[in-house]
């Protein structure tokens, strides 16, 4: 036999199947009652569908049960699953939390590349730089031979 919920809220957008979700397969009577300063008949009365669920409850039960982070700045609307942070979309990247522990030596090996860049457009400087003078005091080596030898 099918259970029928009979919970509604004040709010027209919100269906009855997010507050089914949030009252029904969440928390207990009590700990909702707890969480939102009501009272456990209070609670069940909007269970019963005699009484509607402010909306502002529904809301704040949502943002609870939201893995979402609201924020300012870059980080507004990633989410977590799993152990993984996901960046909204857009930017199409995934952070693992095992890579959280390894930012330390992301950010070490970052600096040592940068340093072996700069090094090797040096040595490729003094390279070019030491070629073009053997190749010109080889050019007046044999000038100076053949004047002289």
């Amino acid at each position: 036999m099918r259970k029928e919920f009979k919970i509604y809220c004040t709010s027209a957008d919100i269906g009855p199947d997010r507050l089914i979700r949030l009252f029904h397969f969440g928390k207990s009577e009590d700990a909702l009652a707890a969480e939102l300063g009501v009272t456990v008949s209070t609670v069940q009365a909007w269970k019963d569908g005699k009484v509607p669920v402010p909306v502002v409850c529904v809301k704040y039960l949502e943002l609870l049960d939201s893995n979402e982070l609201r924020c300012d700045g870059v980080w507004n609307g990633a989410r977590a699953e799993g152990s993984r942070l996901i960046v909204p979309a857009g930017h199409h990247v995934t952070l693992d939390y095992a890579e959280i522990e390894r930012l330390a030596d992301y950010r070490r090996l970052f600096h040592l590349r940068t340093m072996q860049t700069d090094l090797i457009e040096r040595l490729m400087i003094e390279r070019d730089f030491y070629r073009d003078n053997c190749h010109r005091q080889a050019r007046f080596g044999l000038m100076v031979n053949s004047l002289f030898g």
